[in-house]
């Protein structure tokens, strides 16, 4: 009996709860955990036994972490990022009654209870501090440690997550949107252009290249497995820098003009959510269904005031089933295992200075 082989893409559009729109996000907050001052005293408890059991940073588990009416609504805002809208977010952790330690603890010890961090680049750091480092173009860096516009893009991990320590003095807008209604969109529009983002879009791996693979490698935008729809955007400047490489493939006019039309529907009013990124809000975003930007930032002269984020890389034991696709850039996609990250032979680290290099 000849067996069935699953559709390459879709047959309509996939809708469902991650195919959100911005009015229809607006009209909920079950995706916010606004903390208390008794969620506080929660999270200054759990950081206290952790010291007191004297462990270290990277030794914290998710039952060393100890929380209590904080966990269940942990709970619910995990099932939201890895069933519901695809995101969510913590606003309220007083950061500045905090020396850089104790909220690199908290910060770890709150992911803990969403996922498995994994390394983030050739570095090996499993915190990394997204600030401008006076990082401009280059070839093997990529653009999170410079003051870059950001297009819409995933990373690769199934949930990123990013704490806001400080804004910068102008710029600096984080964005996010729905890759599930961005690709229903385009069905709508233009369906002829849709298969194309189901092929192989090649890009540049700026420097961080495993062993065994070529310095540049081909993922499709989206992949239709197992009766679900996976995004993976690319940031364009690695698109487009793939051109230093004279044996990579070059892109079609047909996958040039999917992806213009990609970008466009992605920045459109109804798709893209712009929230107000504050101090003290953590930002968790399941990068297959959800995508991230941010523009481009003027900071502050004062060191001590610069542009500040502080990323994680987390993942999910129970994550969902990924194509073999996915393998080429993640390397490990076995589910229940930690996967995705930088591959590196560096030891895992977490940096205290947040002017700490990530691609030096």
């Amino acid at each position: 009996m000849e067996q069935r082989r699953e559709p390459t893409m879709p047959a309509g559009p996939v809708g469902g709860s991650a195919a959100w729109t911005v009015p229809q996000v607006m009209m909920r907050d079950d995706w916010i955990c606004r903390l208390s001052d008794s969620d506080v005293a929660e999270i200054d408890a759990a950081v206290a036994d952790s010291r007191a059991r004297g462990l270290a940073i990277t030794e914290i588990e998710r039952d060393d972490f100890p929380l209590d009416r904080l966990t269940a609504r942990l709970g619910a805002l995990r099932a939201q990022i890895r069933s519901g809208l695809g995101f969510g977010y913590i606003k309220g952790l007083p950061v500045w009654r905090y020396d850089r330690e104790t909220l690199l603890r908290i910060y770890w010890g709150l992911g803990r209870h969403i996922g498995d961090p994994v390394t983030q680049n050739r570095n090996g750091h499993l915190i990394a501090h997204v600030i401008d480092v006076g990082d401009r173009a280059g070839d093997n860096k990529r653009l999170t440690q410079s003051n870059a516009e950001l297009c819409f893009h995933a990373d690769s991990c199934d949930v990123v997550a990013l704490l806001c320590i400080n804004r910068a003095r102008e710029g600096g807008e984080s964005m996010i949107v729905s890759a599930v209604a961005v690709h229903d969109e385009m069905m709508r529009r233009r369906p002829d252009l849709l298969p194309e983002l189901y092929k192989p879009v090649y890009m540049d791996r700026r420097g961080e290249v495993p062993d065994g693979k070529l310095p540049w490698f081909g993922m499709p935008l989206f992949t239709w497995h197992r009766g679900q729809i996976n995004g993976y955007a690319p940031i364009r400047q690695y698109v487009e820098s793939l051109a230093r490489f004279p044996d990579a493939p070059r892109i079609s006019n047909a996958q040039m003009a999917a992806l213009d039309l990609f970008y466009e529907i992605c920045e459109e009013e109804e798709f893209c959510l712009r929230l107000q990124f504050e101090p003290g809000d953590i930002q968790f975003l399941q990068n297959h269904v959800v995508f991230h930007s941010r523009t481009g930032f003027t900071d502050w002269d004062e060191a001590e005031k610069k542009r500040h984020l502080m990323r994680l890389w987390l993942s999910l034991p129970d994550g969902r089933l990924l194509p073999d696709s996915y393998a080429e850039k993640w390397i490990n996609i076995e589910r229940g295992t930690r996967r995705g990250g930088v591959p590196t032979m560096t030891p895992p680290v977490i940096p205290l200075d947040p002017m700490a290099r990530a691609y030096g």
